[in-house]
């Protein structure tokens, strides 16, 4: 009788053993889940701060140009690159005629507002006509490069109602978009120009569209114009 009792006893044991290492892997899988949870939660956020920051990087650049040009007969045609531009060495850098350099030696935004974080490179500007057939550069652009698929159309829908010209291109994290003739964004709107002096198709629908910020990886660039 004694030893049943024992027996059962055992065995009674061993099924609680087996239920307590049950009840521990379901507790893991549940934190296992959880921090999944809160990685991507996370991960969205410090995205969203990126985004954030960009706009309103981008507004103090379109302010500060308009401002350092008014008084010129027209934005400049730069000749220098904003690759290998940093943070620590743009206010020292002379001899670059990048639009970008001169705001930030004259003053005009800091050196933070420069840059865009998403792909840690200073903002490429060039200048644009506002008219057919037009000469001398009314207006001005800002390439916003390095942006993966989404980034770029959710930039696109958050900021282009507040622009002139909205376009989408391909130029990567530490490459320029590199047209060398002055943008037309008096040029009608297509798959990839939702937005011009010509016109305007900006929608969900057509920023979500083939063509439009499509290009791989994160290769896309946002390109804003202003006059």
């Amino acid at each position: 009788m004694h030893g049943k009792k024992k027996a059962a006893q055992y065995r009674e044991l061993k099924k609680q053993k087996g239920v307590t290492l049950l009840e521990i892997i379901i507790v893991l899988g549940i934190i296992g889940i959880i921090a999944a949870g809160v990685v991507v939660l996370a991960q969205r956020a410090f995205k969203a701060q990126d985004i954030s920051n960009v706009i309103e990087n981008t507004n103090s650049v379109r302010v500060a140009m308009t401002e350092a040009y008014k008084d010129e007969a027209s934005y400049p045609v730069p000749t220098g690159s904003i690759v290998d531009l940093t943070k620590a060495n743009i206010a020292g850098t002379t001899g670059n005629d990048a639009p970008i350099v001169n705001l930030v030696r004259m003053g005009k935004i800091d050196v933070s507002e420069a840059f865009n974080g998403i792909s840690s490179d200073a903002f490429e500007i060039g200048p644009s006509t506002i008219t057919a057939g037009a000469t001398v550069n009314k207006g001005f652009y800002i390439v916003i490069n390095g942006l993966e698929i989404e980034d770029c159309r959710n930039l696109a829908s958050q900021v282009g109602a507040q622009w002139d010209y909205v376009a989408s291109g391909t130029a990567a994290a530490g490459a320029q978009l590199g047209s060398a003739d002055p943008l037309d964004m008096a040029e009608g709107t297509s798959a990839s120009i939702l937005k011009s002096l010509a016109g305007n198709t900006l929608s969900p629908t057509t920023i979500s569209a083939e063509g439009f910020c499509d290009a791989g990886e994160s290769d896309n660039a946002l390109i804003l114009g202003s006059r």
